[in-house]
């Protein structure tokens, strides 16, 4: 939602994209540390004290970026903000995995994900009309309505559902964790600002990965784990976990590069490219809704399957676009690839749970979690530099500016659908991949 705003706060505050780019990565960041602490979280403390704590946060962050009066400001209350995401997205889930038996699990993982799929789906045009008409200080503070309305309804209605079980938290393991996802993260999310040869990116990445061993090689062992990674042993759990992070790898990947080609090469305004988009998140909403009663009544198998085929099949014409390419079909392939991720998110994040148990729950939506935070920002990170450095070696000379104006013009739009088209294409891999691992998923329903 907050990218739309990104040329109105780089003109308010004088600042460089790779500056503003931080309102995002910033956050990723802290999401990314704070996810693996949620299961512990989960089983130490009542779920009414976990949920305000989040939404603490969440309300304390918006306000801090809703009254700021410079940049740095506006991050720290963006970063504050990411602690109560972190907090809350694992924990919906576990909720929902809780109070429910596994035969309506995925009719109530449908609904939860209308909520967390259409929100940021549609955060691009809320953004953009709210730009257009109002400040960008109005994007933080007519959230705090809704958020304070949530904290009056958490001590009115929610309730210990999730039985509490002290432990003595391993600080250690925190430590390894926080620094290895946390550099991780950090170097995936620079690959777009300074490259994979940069220094600052391969030392982040070497770094995150040795604490992330040390942090796994910790847990393994444990009876009473920070992050019980041994769930990834259940083969059912592995691969419904794969193919969540990959299909939301690929929409991610989708909703960052087509508003770049929508408004850098077809001129529109970030209003109209959220425009385009809206449908698509509409359809994903309803789709989600009938994905989950249709998961309960045949299983997750044949959902992956079709998922991830229109998933793949979706991605492949985004490969091939022109700078005539029509507006309406471009809505269209859009549609049909939200069509698939709706198919695939929730019924597989509720397959994942089938072969958990008890606490497991709450571990294994931490280590689902992880699992996307983490592919989303890699894949991201590829996408980006494909299409920067395809760009970048199909741009013509520059002295051609001088000499042939119009010539240099053509030729940048040549080399900017090069850049895209690339991008794209890796899209259509991870949707490849995609599918190939959801060849693997087992029918846990009798009988479909």
């Amino acid at each position: 939602m907050l990218v739309t705003a990104y040329p109105t706060l780089m003109n308010r505050f004088s600042i460089s994209s790779a500056t503003v780019q931080w309102l995002t990565t910033g956050p990723l960041l802290v999401m990314g540390i704070m996810i693996p602490v949620s299961a512990w979280l989960l089983n130490n403390f009542s779920l009414r004290i976990i949920y305000l704590t989040a939404l603490g946060f969440f309300f304390g962050g918006l306000l801090i970026s809703y009254t700021a009066g410079n940049f740095g400001l506006i991050l720290t209350g963006r970063l504050i903000q990411a602690i109560g995401v972190g907090i809350t997205f694992p924990t919906i889930q576990t909720v929902l995995l809780v109070i429910f038996p596994p035969e309506k699990r995925g009719s109530m993982m449908g609904l939860g994900g209308i909520v967390i799929g259409l929100a940021p789906a549609l955060g691009p045009t809320v953004a953009g009309f709210i730009l257009d008409n109002y400040s960008w200080r109005d994007l933080f503070g007519l959230m705090l309505i809704p958020v304070g309305i949530a904290i009056v309804m958490t001590i009115a209605f929610v309730r210990p559902v999730i039985e509490v079980k002290k432990s003595k938290i391993d600080v250690w393991a925190m430590m390894l964790s926080t620094i290895g996802f946390g550099a991780l993260l950090y170097g995936l999310s620079s690959v777009g600002s300074d490259g994979w040869t940069s220094r600052i990116v391969i030392t982040s990445i070497v770094v995150g990965l040795i604490f992330i061993g040390a942090f796994v090689r910790r847990e393994w062992p444990q009876k009473e784990p920070f992050l019980n990674v041994r769930l990834l042993t259940i083969p059912s759990f592995t691969v419904a976990s794969m193919i969540t992070a990959l299909s939301n790898t690929t929409m991610i990947g989708i909703q960052v590069v087509l508003p770049m080609y929508l408004q850098n090469v077809r001129g529109m305004s970030p209003l109209h490219s959220g425009l385009m988009i809206l449908p698509g998140a509409l359809i994903y909403g309803v789709v989600s809704l009938i994905s989950g009663h249709l998961y309960d009544q045949m299983g997750g198998r044949r959902l992956a399957l079709v998922g991830t085929f229109l998933l793949t099949i979706a991605t492949v014409p985004f490969a091939m676009l022109t700078r005539q390419t029509s507006y309406s079909f471009i809505i269209c392939e859009y549609t049909v690839l939200m069509i698939g991720v709706a198919l695939v998110t929730m019924p597989l994040t509720a397959a994942s749970s089938v072969d958990l148990k008890g606490i497991q729950l709450s571990h294994g939506t931490a280590v689902n979690s992880t699992m996307r935070q983490v592919m989303t920002s890699m894949g991201t990170a590829i996408l980006g530099s494909v299409l920067a450095n395809v760009m970048s070696n199909s741009n013509p000379a520059h002295s051609l500016l001088q000499s042939a104006p119009l010539v240099y013009r053509n030729q940048s739009y040549i080399a900017a659908m090069h850049g895209f088209r690339a991008a794209f294409l890796v899209a259509t891999v991870f949707g490849i991949i995609d599918f190939i691992f959801a060849c693997f998923v087992k029918n846990e329903k009798k009988g479909a």
